[in-house]
């Protein structure tokens, strides 16, 4: 009995399509109201029967249980009826058809390595090449090569840079040159930093003819710290120690001098250069 309920109930419908949803209420009994969805849309309603047009494929249409209920407060859950809905297009000649079956497969006879043999590409292509040592070996030698030539342009350059540009005098020559700061403008004005740099010009002088120090950018305390290496460099500051200390407080401590205590440093640098500067 049941199924033919069920069968009395069904109606067929179409995407699209608007179809015609009745819920059956009872006689003095009022319904909520069916509200739209992403499956279907309602565009009339009148007392439990709608007007809906499906929206999807879907094999039935997917309708919500409503509520209905009467005066004296009584309430009842109507389920929906049951719409089949057909899957075609309206207004249209698109009428899907099934596939075919058993479905037609081409293979070709052979067993399962027959056809992985073909897709085997490494077989053909062979073995990978195996590291070019060569090409590798004779690029680092080249980038070497280059690296030590630089290395050497460099050191050449930083050595003539380094060396003195104007001819270093000895001997008496030297003491006259020192000796001429007794007549500067810097000593006879009392410019002390000015003639103190002086006397430090013509003491790296003589460091770089007698030990080889031609560095400009050492500090008075780097070059003592070269000279202490050696045994003459080590006699030769002990005879200098005075003259580099005064240099160091007239130059960057602006300790202040007088003419005769500035002779009397001129006079101990005229003495080095003649002796160290042979």
């Amino acid at each position: 009995m049941l199924y033919v309920l069920l069968l009395l109930t069904v109606s067929d419908a179409s995407p699209g399509v608007p179809v015609t949803v009745d819920y059956s209420v009872p006689r003095g009994y009022m319904c909520e109201e069916l509200d739209s969805c992403d499956m279907f849309t309602v565009v009339e309603s009148d007392s439990g029967v709608f007007q809906v047009v499906p929206l999807s494929f879907t094999d039935s249409l997917l309708l919500p249980v409503i509520t209905a209920w009467n005066d004296t407060g009584d309430t009842l859950l109507l389920n929906p009826p049951h719409i089949s809905v057909g899957g075609w297009f309206p207004d249209s000649l698109m009428v899907p058809s099934l596939p075919p079956f058993p479905g037609y497969m081409n293979i070709p006879p052979g067993l399962p390595e027959d056809y992985a043999r073909n897709m085997s590409f490494w077989l053909v292509w062979g073995a990978p090449p195996g590291f070019p040592w060569l090409p590798v070996t004779a690029g680092v030698v080249v980038v070497a090569a280059a690296v030590l030539i630089l290395l050497k342009r460099k050191h050449k350059a930083q050595a003539e840079e380094l060396r003195p540009e104007v001819h270093i005098p000895k001997g008496k020559a030297a003491e006259k040159e020192a000796l001429d700061l007794l007549e500067s403008e810097h000593f006879i004005h009392g410019h002390w930093a000015d003639l103190y740099t002086e006397v430090d010009a013509q003491y790296r002088t003589t460091v770089a003819g007698r030990f080889g120090i031609v560095n400009r950018a050492l500090t008075l305390g780097q070059i003592s710290r070269a000279l202490a290496s050696t045994g003459d460099g080590r006699k030769f500051l002990e005879k200098s120690a005075p003259l580099v200390r005064e240099t160091t407080l007239q130059r960057f401590a602006d300790w202040g001098s007088s003419r005769e205590r500035a002779a009397g440093f001129i006079r101990k640098l005229a003495e080095i250069r003649r002796e160290w500067s042979r």
